[in-house]
C-alpha cells in the first residue's frame, strides 16, 4: 500500500478535483487533518470482482414451447398485429 499524504482542509478545498484524480486514478490516499488533527481519510475504493451467471438453457424451463402447437400463433409478428389491431380500434355507435 502506498503512503497516505497529509494535506490540511484547505488544501483539500483548494485543490479537490486534483486531489480525487489522483484518488480515482493514481490510487493514492490522503489523510485530511484540521488544525492539526485527523478530521477525514480519502482512499480509492476497492474494486468489486463481477460475480459469474450461471448460464440457464432456457429450453429446460417448463414454460418453453408451451404455444408451440397453437395453429393462430404460427405467425408471432401477425398475432401480436392483430391483438393490436382489434385493441386499438374504437367503436362509435350511431344514434
Amino acid at each position: 500500500m502506498q503512503d497516505i499524504q497529509s494535506i490540511s482542509t484547505k488544501d483539500l478545498r483548494d485543490n479537490l478535483a486534483e486531489i480525487l484524480e489522483k484518488v480515482a486514478i493514481g490510487g493514492q490516499s490522503f489523510r485530511v487533518k484540521k488544525f492539526g488533527k485527523e478530521k477525514a481519510l480519502i482512499i480509492p475504493p476497492k474494486k468489486e470482482q463481477k460475480k459469474k451467471l450461471k448460464k440457464i438453457d432456457l429450453s429446460k424451463l417448463p414454460a418453453f414451447g408451451m404455444w408451440k402447437d397453437r395453429e393462430d400463433m404460427k405467425d408471432s409478428a401477425a398475432w401480436v398485429r392483430m391483438i393490436r389491431e382489434k385493441n386499438s380500434r374504437r367503436i362509435y355507435e350511431s344514434k
